[in-house]
C-alpha cells in the first residue's frame, strides 16, 4: 500500500520545498512512496526520543486525528486511521467512507491490524501517545514517533503545535508549506486577539457533558481563548487543575455574567446521545447573562476544539469560532 495525495491542502498553501535532513540533499520519491537512497529525517518526539524516520514513507499509519488532519492540510493521505465515533469534517471525510482501513480506536489501537499493514511509519499521539502504546508499536516497526502536542502553560499551545506541524512537514518534503501555514495562522490569531481585547468584554469557555456544565479559565486546556485570542476572563475563581474543568451551577452564569459564552458540546463531539448543549443551557439564569442578551452564545466546533486541536485546519476553525463572537 502506498501513500495517497490530496489534490488541494485544506488551507490552500502550495509552495516549493528544499529539505535538509540526515541523508544530505532531499531525494526524489521513487514512485512507490519510498524515498530514493533511503533518506531519513531526525525527529525528536514528545516522549523525548530521537528517531531517524524515512522521508516520504510508503505506508503510513496514524492513530491521532490532529496528525491525520495536519497531513491532510499538507496534501498527504495516510493509509490507516482510528474509527470515527462522529461525523468527520469535510476536509477529511474520506476517512469515514470505509475505503481506508481502521485500526482500532483513539485510546485502543488494533495492533494486529496495524501489523498486517506492514507500515513504514507509525505516528501516535494525543490519547494514544502513551509509553504503553509506544512499546507495543515498537514491536511492529522501529519507525514509530509520538507527535502529541503537550504544554505546561496554555500560552505554549500555538508554539508547541507549530513545532509538531513543521516536523510532520519535514517527513514529507513539505516543511516550507507547514511553516507557511503556521505563520499565516499566527498572524490571524494576533489580529483576532487584538479585536477581542478591544471589545472589553469578558468571556467564559464552558464544556457541556452529561447534562452538566464545566467552566475553563486562563491556564486551562482551553486557555487559548484568553492568552491567544484576547478575551478577558470573568473574575470567577475557576480551578485550573486537571483537564475536565470545574463543574458549575446555573447560578454561576448570573453571578459572573460573561459577555461572551463559548460552548463545547462534548457529547456531540464524541457521538454520544445526550441532550444538546444549548438545550442544557436554555434556562432563566443563563438567559439573563449579557452573552445571551447580546446573542453572543456560540457553540464551537467540537472536532477542532476537542478531538484534533493541533492541526492547522483546527486552529483555523478556532479562529473562525472566535471571530463569530466579535
Amino acid at each position: 500500500m502506498t501513500r495517497r495525495h490530496l489534490t488541494v491542502p485544506a488551507l490552500g498553501l502550495i509552495a516549493a520545498l528544499t529539505l535538509s535532513a540526515c541523508g544530505g540533499d532531499s531525494a526524489a520519491d521513487d514512485g512507490n512512496g519510498e524515498a530514493a537512497g533511503g533518506e531519513t529525517v531526525s525527529i525528536t518526539d514528545s516522549q523525548g526520543r530521537t528517531v531517524d524516520v524515512p522521508v516520504n514513507p510508503g505506508t503510513v499509519v496514524a492513530t491521532d486525528w490532529s496528525v491525520i488532519r495536519t497531513l491532510s492540510d499538507l496534501g498527504i493521505e495516510v493509509d490507516a486511521v482510528p474509527a470515527a465515533n462522529s461525523a468527520l469534517p469535510d476536509d477529511i471525510a474520506q476517512y469515514a467512507g470505509g475505503d481506508v482501513p481502521t485500526i482500532g480506536t483513539l485510546q485502543e489501537p488494533d495492533y494486529e491490524a496495524i501489523n498486517e499493514l506492514e507500515p513504514d511509519l507509525i505516528i501516535i499521539g494525543s490519547r494514544s501517545g502513551t509509553p504503553e502504546v509506544l512499546a507495543e508499536m515498537e514491536k511492529i516497526s522501529p519507525n514509530v514517533i509520538d507527535m502529541s502536542v503537550r504544554f505546561e502553560e496554555s500560552s505554549q499551545q500555538i508554539p508547541a503545535t507549530e513545532e509538531r506541524v513543521v516536523q510532520l512537514g519535514s517527513i514529507f518534503d513539505k516543511e516550507t508549506e507547514a511553516q507557511e501555514l503556521m505563520d499565516d495562522l499566527t498572524a490571524q490569531i494576533e489580529e483576532v486577539g487584538t479585536q477581542a481585547a478591544a471589545t472589553g468584554e469578558t468571556a467564559l469557555f464552558v464544556q457541556v457533558s452529561g447534562g452538566t456544565a464545566s467552566a475553563y479559565g486562563p491556564g486551562s486546556r482551553f486557555g487559548i481563548v484568553y492568552d491567544a485570542f484576547g478575551y478577558t476572563p470573568t473574575d470567577a475563581p475557576i480551578d485550573e487543575e486537571g483537564s475536565h474543568g470545574q463543574e458549575i451551577s446555573q447560578e454561576f452564569f448570573t453571578e459572573y455574567n460573561p459577555g461572551v459564552l463559548l460552548v463545547l458540546d462534548r457529547a456531540a463531539a464524541i457521538g454520544s446521545d445526550e441532550a444538546p448543549a444549548l438545550e442544557v443551557l436554555n434556562n432563566d439564569l443563563v438567559n439573563t447573562t449579557d452573552a445571551a442578551t447580546n446573542d453572543k452564545i456560540h457553540v464551537v466546533d467540537g472536532f477542532a476544539w476537542y478531538l484534533a486541536t493541533a492541526a492547522p485546519s483546527s486552529i483555523q476553525q478556532m479562529i473562525d469560532d472566535v471571530k463569530a463572537t466579535l
